[in-house]
């Protein structure tokens, strides 16, 4: 009986959960149905009385929202890979190699993560105009990295750690070189741990909006950036807001249920050792 009463007070609490996490997503979604004269509305209506997809018609028709996905995309799967490649490499080496100061080098790794954003904006700023990268994705590229980069060491290191050296040995013996222990033994059984960093720095790059507002023009807008910019000053268009916010989750979506099975092991497993 008591079984029965802490199953059905989870099963409660998991459904409470959900429609806290899930209701702003709902309601985004009602929103951007609604005509704009419902919106602004006195008579509150959860449902939209007359559903429409003015909004969304709008949205892809009269700006350039799809192009500013489209810079968002190519960013932040840019990124993934470098940072994914580095992570990886950087990761082996801490993992596999004892050297002095290595477990405070990690840490560091850690600690440059933990540093605000802001406080990079004018060095890199600068770095980008003395390169003439300013307002290119390539500037946004780089900038996501430096934070990606970090933690996503720190983070590969720990999934390394759990990779039986001795399989490595065997390699050797067999004739494989460093690289091919690297690639061919170690990188396929990270693949879940792999897929859940690479995860965190795509998730972490479309999401990103300081560096985007700042390293980017009309040419090389993301789309966090072209969704404040319906906010004006003498006007809000929510319409085009709701209806971009929704298509804006669309992408994560799809990744995580691409990837579902391997992110939630790789997201389970790890940590770092000594």
């Amino acid at each position: 009986m008591k079984e029965k009463k802490g199953i059905f007070t989870f099963y409660i609490l998991t459904v409470f959960f959900l429609v806290i996490v899930l209701f702003p997503f709902l309601w985004t979604f009602l929103t951007s149905l609604k005509e704009e004269t419902e919106m602004f509305s006195q008579d509150f209506h959860f449902l939209p009385l007359v559903p429409t997809l003015e909004s969304y018609r709008e949205l892809f028709q009269k700006t350039d929202f799809l192009f500013n996905m489209w810079n968002s995309l190519v960013v932040s799967a840019v990124t993934m890979v470098i940072a994914g490649v580095v992570s990886f490499m950087g990761g082996y080496a801490l993992s596999r190699y004892r050297f002095r100061l290595r477990n405070t080098l990690l840490y560091f790794f850690l600690l440059l993560y933990l540093v605000p954003n802001t406080l990079l904006l004018i060095p890199l700023y600068t770095v980008f105009n003395k390169m003439g990268i300013l307002y290119t994705p390539l500037c946004l590229i780089v900038a996501y990295s430096t934070y990606s980069i970090p933690y996503s060491v720190w983070l590969t290191t720990g999934f390394i750690n759990q990779v039986p050296y001795e399989l490595e040995e065997a390699a050797a013996l067999d004739g494989c070189n460093l690289s091919q222990r690297m690639f061919k033994i170690v990188l396929p059984l990270l693949k879940p741990a792999m897929i859940a960093s690479c995860s965190f720095i795509f998730i972490t790059s479309w999401n990103e909006y300081t560096y985007a507002n700042m390293f980017t023009n009309a040419e090389s807008r993301t789309v966090t950036v072209a969704l404040s910019n319906f906010m004006t000053q003498y006007n809000i268009r929510w319409d085009l807001i709701s209806a971009g916010g929704i298509i804006v989750v669309i992408p994560v979506i799809i990744m995580f249920a691409v990837v579902q099975k391997d992110l939630i092991a790789g997201m389970t497993a790890g940590g770092v050792k000594g």
